[in-house]
């Protein structure tokens, strides 16, 4: 998709980070924007504020990706006030830091809901529309740890993997119908996530990663947006992500020394 001039996007999570960086770069492209926060109304409202202020429509809508009910009602709302969806961004994410021996069922099913199920759930009302119009995009945001298992964090690596390997199949199957897909999986972008995620077992440094590891949003939105233009199959954000995730498909036995020094790490913070 090269043309964004008039196309509508539809940003889960664009309240904050990489979501509203992202909104503002399609803005910035020429499109309208559909927003979709769970709870940030405040965040939200300022979003669509700057993309008002570049002459963009942007409709805001409250929805918890994690429940179907929630993401009928969003799709049925988008597609009545703005008429189709041609990017989809599903960006809505949530982390967690805890050993998988203590990760509880109820923890492991709400990671799954938002970061696995979200798109999931967005995907099955909007793909339709697009396969009958024949044309689209599709953005699912996993994770470096969607590539490369993260030691410490098993639920989010889990719920990140799924979606990846979700995101290349439904490339393949949607290519026929005009619509492009891309997974975008950043190692560490300087977003409120590190401060908000629940950490159990761990203390709280443990989720301080150094800030030289750290993309800006904007930084990692004007990758996204380039890669929606081009229709890159898997977007890998920051240096020290493509280095580990190379090392993992040249060596499996290397990459699992590695993942064992970043455990043996993190061990130090074990409350």
């Amino acid at each position: 998709m090269r043309d964004f001039k008039n196309k509508i996007a539809l940003v889960t999570g664009a309240a904050t980070g990489v979501g509203e960086a992202t909104a503002l770069a399609f803005a910035r492209e020429g499109c309208d924007l559909i927003l979709v926060t769970r709870k940030n109304a405040e965040g939200l409202k300022a979003t669509a504020e700057k993309i008002k202020a570049m002459g963009r429509k942007a409709l805001t809508v409250m929805a918890d990706v994690s429940r179907r009910d929630d993401v009928e009602k969003l799709c049925q709302t988008a597609l009545k006030e703005m008429g189709r969806v041609d990017i989809l961004m599903n960006n809505a994410g949530v982390g967690l830091t805890c050993e998988l021996r203590e990760t509880s069922l109820e923890d492991m099913a709400w990671i799954m809901g938002v970061n696995f199920w979200g798109p999931i759930h967005t995907l099955h009302f909007l793909l339709p529309h697009m396969v009958e119009r024949g044309s689209g995009h599709i953005v699912n945001v996993s994770s470096a740890a969607g590539l490369i298992g993260l030691p410490g964090a098993g639920a989010y690596t889990a719920s990140k993997f799924g979606l990846v390997g979700y995101t290349e199949v439904l490339r393949t199957e949607v290519e026929r119908f005009g619509i492009g897909v891309t997974a975008v999986c950043p190692s560490v972008i300087r977003t409120n996530i590190f401060d908000s995620m629940p950490i159990k077992g761990f203390k709280k440094e443990v989720a301080k990663p150094p800030a030289i590891f750290r993309k800006t949003p904007a930084a990692a939105a004007k990758q996204i947006v380039r890669a929606v233009k081009w229709n890159q199959a898997v977007l890998v954000i920051t240096a020290n992500a493509r280095i580990l995730y190379h090392i993992k498909r040249i060596s499996p036995v290397l990459s699992r020394q590695v993942s064992r020094g970043i455990f043996k790490g993190i061990l130090k913070f074990k409350e």
